[in-house]
């Protein structure tokens, strides 16, 4: 009987999942919520002013990620999130014990943006992109949701040590867990490319899938070729459009839902909804985008959630705000799969780098804009109803944007 060997890709991914959990927006931006009650009490700090600690992260993400993308084109994912990823765990370490004041924490937090960036997502998904052909979108998506991983250990973990340890325990446990357990796995087990280990991607044996990697390393798009052409601006308008709509939606729910006269555990209910949503949506995507055209089911998820935000501006609440959270869900587990997908095709992995990190600058543009304009319009109007209702025309707009994308290069 034949024993088929595990692709040592599936090991990368693995690890990846393991490790992007420990993501700078998982341990930095997404835990922040808990700590905000302990600062509050040990300083004063208002919560709007603890909370303004995310925008210097997302700013400075946005401006130095081009530039992390471009070293991890030319030097590879490992050497670039080694240093990264120590240096991550350092400066979680390091607010603890040198965070007085409101500026500190600022400043922490916005050179964990400059620093951090080989430890988000970039590096992983540049590492599948160059491990897997026929299975890319699986393997994005796999990777992809190592987040909601992160999501659902870190706080039950962090709150532990908070409540028996203080709020400066907090940190060292996500300092020691990107230290002590991301780091060795990033060095024992991840490699560039297949080639490093005598291997075809997707484990393929025949030289068809080799041509059509050397392909992808061939047709490298340089800056000023990018520039010139319409799609990256399309694909540049459409995330930023599409992520200020979904993530000032979701920074909105609970109070939406509440203010419509919903309890706190529905609202809460709602909110896991989006979550697991999300989780379950980047495995489905991914399986999905190397099974169909990636626009088409790009289209899909946009609709989805274009239905979802005009229920909520219909005044959903019960049931129906329940599936308007998982048709919106779709389009947040989405999002940076497809994107990454889409760069690999049209852009070739090689290049991968640097123009995901120019689109994922216009992603953050507008998940650090949409929040903010959700919150104006409602101070202003007194109802979320005007930006939703915006917002769903918005949704329909890109889902249309992903039907007029051209076909993929011929290889």
């Amino acid at each position: 009987m034949a024993i088929h060997k595990i692709f040592y890709g599936w090991k990368i991914v693995g690890t990846s999942i393991v490790c992007y959990s420990a993501a700078p927006g998982q341990f930095a931006v997404g835990i922040l919520g808990l700590f905000v009650i302990p600062l509050q009490l040990e300083f004063g700090w208002s919560r709007a002013d603890i909370f303004l600690s995310t925008t210097f992260i997302t700013l400075t993400q946005a401006i130095f990620t081009p530039l992390l993308g471009s070293l991890i084109d030319k030097y590879g994912s490992k050497k670039v999130m080694m240093p990264s990823i120590f240096l991550f765990g350092l400066l979680l370490g390091g607010i603890p014990l040198f965070v007085g004041d409101l500026a500190d924490l600022y400043l922490f937090y916005g050179i964990i943006g400059v620093l951090s960036g080989g430890a988000a997502a970039v590096p992983y998904l540049r590492l599948a992109g160059a491990w897997f052909v026929k299975r890319r979108g699986l393997a994005f998506g796999l990777i992809m949701s190592g987040g909601g991983l992160g999501y659902a250990y870190s706080p039950p973990l962090v709150q532990y040590m908070i409540d028996n340890y203080g709020w400066r325990s907090g940190y060292y446990a996500l300092a020691a867990i990107v230290i002590f357990l991301v780091l060795p796995l990033i060095q024992l087990f991840i490699h560039d490319h297949p080639r490093d280990l005598k291997l075809l991607a997707d484990g393929d044996t025949v030289d068809v899938d080799e041509s059509v990697v050397a392909a992808d390393e061939e047709e490298k798009t340089k800056l000023g070729e990018l520039l010139r052409m319409p799609l990256f601006y399309q694909l540049f308008a459409t995330f930023m459009l599409l992520t200020f709509c979904l993530y000032g939606l979701m920074s909105n729910l609970v109070p939406m839902l509440l203010d419509r006269g919903m309890d706190t555990t529905g609202a809460a209910l709602a909110a896991s909804t989006v979550g697991i949503t999300i989780i379950v949506s980047r495995i489905v995507i991914g399986f999905l985008l190397d099974k169909f055209f990636a626009p088409r089911v790009g289209m899909v998820c946009f609709l989805l959630s274009a239905m979802g935000t005009a229920f909520l501006a219909f005044g959903a609440v019960g049931p129906t705000a329940f599936i308007a959270a998982i048709f919106f869900g779709f389009s947040v587990g989405a999002e940076l799969d497809l994107l990454a997908y889409l760069i690999t095709r049209y852009f070739g992995i090689s290049a991968f780098g640097m123009v995901y990190g120019i689109l994922f600058a216009a992603f953050l543009g507008g998940v650090s804009i949409g929040p903010v304009v959700f919150g104006r319009l409602f101070d202003f109007y007194g109802s979320y109803v005007n930006i939703l209702s915006i917002c769903s025309c918005i949704l329909v707009i890109t889902s249309i944007s992903m039907l007029f994308l051209p076909k993929y290069k011929t290889r």
